[in-house]
């Protein structure tokens, strides 16, 4: 019986403690039902029995378990560098090309360690991130997104240097995912989302490569999770992708008792927008 997610979630936790109250809370209730289900259904498929490298039907899905960083030039002479906190270490590093900026690097918890990479397309959209969970300089997540929107994201849930997880989005929703939970570099579960939050779970136990008839997971209904309701959602916190999450020093005035409330129109401040939504993933 194995337990092949229940590390990752840990390392999540431990590595993003460190991040202001605000981020490390809403990351947490984004992240947290996503390696549960993990750690849950390898409690319930990994007795099993599925045996690393038995997959070798002929109509067995392989994948590329390679985790690629893409370069982002941060030593680059004409990088610019951010201390964000004032502690004179560099916490953010932007790169750019003839003025236009094509990736930036992240120390999100100001320990000296990389822990995000975002790349930008000529228009200033976000196409790719990369995130470091445990702090030994290895990429352990890649999203790549369209049109602003995530599309996909590739992860190494085991944190072993090598791919395991490939969720597939539209419309920024998460819609299926693939797993090789024994390491093979063979797929051996798929999850679709019906409703979301509350995945089908289909598993190959007897390693042809195929999703076997009743080794199918209805998570919600078989463990009672029922998923948190999102339309109260917390405003985001800072990504520090963009130049407006870079932290800025702000003057308060107090009005003294002259000062007369403006009555021209064109005065008036516009009515405060509802706070973001968080719906989507990243780092």
């Amino acid at each position: 019986m194995r337990f092949p997610r229940a590390k990752r979630f840990g390392m999540t936790r431990m590595s993003e403690e460190p991040l202001n109250s605000a981020h490390a809370q809403v990351t947490r209730a984004q992240r947290a039902p996503h390696w549960l289900l993990f750690a849950a259904v390898g409690f319930q498929l990994g007795c099993n029995g599925t045996r690393p490298g038995a997959n070798s039907a002929a109509g067995a899905i392989a994948r590329d378990t390679k985790v690629i960083h893409q370069a982002c030039d941060t030593g680059s002479s004409g990088a610019e560098k951010i201390d964000a906190n004032g502690d004179g270490k560099v916490d953010i590093t932007i790169v750019r090309d003839n003025g236009r900026e094509q990736c930036r690097a992240v120390d999100l918890n100001f320990d000296g360690v990389i822990d995000a990479y975002t790349y930008f397309d000529g228009s200033g959209q976000v196409v790719r991130r990369e995130n470091d969970y445990d702090k030994d300089g290895s990429i352990d997540e890649v999203s790549t997104f369209k049109a602003g929107q995530i599309t996909e994201k590739d992860q190494s849930t085991s944190l072993a240097k090598r791919l395991d997880t490939w969720d597939f989005y539209q419309a920024g929703a998460l819609v299926r995912t693939e797993r090789d939970s024994n390491g093979d570099g063979v797929i051996d579960q798929w999850w679709e989302y019906p409703k979301a939050g509350c995945p089908l779970i289909h598993a190959d136990v007897n390693n042809d490569g195929r999703p076997d008839p009743g080794a199918t997971i209805d998570y919600c209904k078989e463990t009672g999770y029922v998923p948190p309701d999102r339309s109260d959602r917390a405003p985001a916190s800072p990504t520090f992708d963009s130049k407006t999450t870079i932290p800025t020093e702000t003057e308060n005035k107090i009005p003294t008792e002259t000062s007369a409330p403006a009555t021209d129109k064109a005065t008036q401040s516009a009515p405060a927008p509802a706070p973001a939504s968080t719906k989507g993933s990243s780092k």
